[in-house]
């Protein structure tokens, strides 16, 4: 009897924890890119993304061609095989989750990486569903506008 209480009660809590966002987790969209507005603005940010099967495509402001729009896109299915260093890792913000299949390496992280929570607007794919949080995300970050 008590083994069937503690099994319900483990699936009711695995069922509120998914539906929540308690104890989700979510490939997430690195909040800016490498390309440097100024030095004293720092790197362009993240302005909306959108996501499809198991792809996700990251929305910068490019620095280059005002106006426009750098997108870096990751995917589950393009492991990162670049080697991180402590300190590297920690700038990118541990972001070391799906591979970049399309962007300039040059101004895109090399992976997105897992937002635990769910819950800042950059987290486009939900790891504990496989699927996507929406199709179209807008984040409007600092640094995030058309220049």
């Amino acid at each position: 009897m008590t083994r069937s209480v503690l099994a319900v009660a483990l699936i009711i809590y695995n069922l509120l924890a998914v539906s929540t966002g308690v104890g989700a987790r979510c490939e997430a969209c690195p909040n800016c890119d490498w390309e440097n507005i100024s030095p004293t603005q720092g790197n362009a940010c993240l302005n909306y993304w959108t996501c499809s099967g198991d792809t996700i495509s990251c929305n910068y402001p490019s620095v280059a061609n005002p106006g426009t729009w750098t997108t870096c896109s990751y995917s589950a299915s393009a492991v990162s095989s670049c080697f991180l260093t402590a300190v590297h890792a920690y700038l990118l913000n541990n972001f070391q989750g799906w591979g970049l299949t399309a962007g300039p390496s040059n101004i895109c992280f090399s992976a997105a990486g897992v937002n635990d929570g769910c819950q800042p607007g950059n987290d486009p794919y939900n790891t504990g569903t496989s699927a996507c949080t929406a199709s179209y995300g807008y984040v409007g970050e600092y640094n995030s506008a058309p220049l």
